[in-house]
């Protein structure tokens, strides 16, 4: 549905002697039908990234194909008839504070030469969509912020777009409205099939909503692929920054590394050195009780480290780090029945 291609956007400094790049060399696709996210700090360049899908920003360099057609070649007329497959909300909702409810979501079918009765038949359902129809009379300053975003979302929406672009469209709302407006915005995806795509810095935001995202840092992307497998194994630093507590409980804590280093280096009584494991669990491996089945089995022992479970689109994740003791023959087939569970398992003995 969306490719970038080499993406490049190219500033002049302020003094005119340089250049920067806000974004550089940026490849992504986008399936038709999904919700993928791209994710970064302030400044990583995920906002002019998005404003190059619908040529709100040019791009200095590279393509923009959407639906199979080919933005930035075309012309001003036909670029203008394309938006229009391509809507957009933002952080802080752009209504227009002299118009209604029913005013600002139909601003668009007006400027696009739409009928009175064209507009009633296409208004009146994304008001119910939303969840605003007994407030279509009412002005934005009447509105709370949910209720403004859920203006803009309706108003994004008249234009029947295959594409909607979301530009940090959570990050002014409160958790509780947050919430409520990405499942207003998975039914939208669901129930009318619009491909979105999700510009936040809010990990939260991403692992609700989105099925694949691409992490963002000074221009280019660092980290790509599906939600699930970038919570459970983050490869960059940026991301194990952004994902905060949930890469924090994968560390070993500096005040446990030398007792652990202990165990490892110095044998118990039966001469079996500790093996420090991480265990990652995804889907049903997270309710099963593989450990306690793996220790029964190769008669191991086992301490608990670090545990933090949690959920990404439906689907539970986890990860626990232990100390686990036993025959080292054992040992061995222990952690080969563990990854037979689906459970991926990690030495960390040279780690600590």
């Amino acid at each position: 549905m969306i490719d970038l291609q080499h993406i490049s956007q190219e500033y002049k400094t302020a003094d005119g002697k340089s250049t920067f790049f806000a974004c550089k060399d940026v490849n992504i696709h986008v399936n038709a039908g999904e919700i993928f996210g791209i994710i970064g700090r302030s400044g990583a360049g995920k906002s002019t990234l998005v404003r190059c899908i619908n040529l709100l920003n040019r791009p200095t360099h590279g393509t923009v194909i959407v639906d199979g057609k080919d933005l930035t070649a075309m012309r001003n007329a036909d670029l203008r008839m394309m938006r229009r497959e391509i809507g957009m909300i933002f952080q802080h909702f752009n209504l227009l504070s002299s118009r209604t409810v029913y005013d600002n979501v139909a601003l668009p079918l007006e400027l696009a030469g739409a009928s009175k009765e064209e507009i009633k038949k296409k208004v009146e359902p994304l008001l119910d969509l939303v969840g605003l129809t007994e407030h279509r009379n009412k002005y934005p300053a009447q509105l709370s912020g949910g209720q403004k975003q859920r203006v803009g979302i309706a108003r994004a929406l008249s234009s029947d777009p295959k594409i909607l672009l979301s530009d940090e469209a959570t990050s002014a709302l409160d958790p509780e409205t947050t919430q409520a407006t990405l499942e207003l915005l998975k039914k939208i995806n669901r129930e009318l099939g619009v491909t979105i795509v999700m510009i936040t810095h809010e990990m939260e935001v991403v692992k609700q909503i989105c099925q694949r995202i691409a992490v963002m840092d000074k221009g280019q992307i660092i980290e790509e692929g599906n939600v699930i497998d970038v919570f459970r194994d983050p490869k960059n630093a940026v991301t194990q920054a952004m994902l905060g507590t949930a890469v924090r409980a994968r560390s070993i804590p500096e005040s446990m590394r030398e007792s652990v280093r202990k165990v490892i280096q110095e044998p118990d009584s039966k001469g079996h050195h500790g093996h420090l494991i991480r265990l990652t669990f995804v889907g049903s491996s997270a309710t099963e009780p593989v450990l306690s089945a793996t220790c029964h089995k190769y008669n191991m022992d086992f301490n608990i480290l670090l545990g933090q479970v949690d959920e990404v689109q439906g689907e539970s994740y986890g990860t626990l780090t232990i100390i686990m003791r036993g025959d080292k023959e054992n040992m061995t087939q222990a952690l080969d029945f563990i990854r037979s569970n689906g459970v991926k398992v990690e030495e960390l003995n040279d780690v600590v």
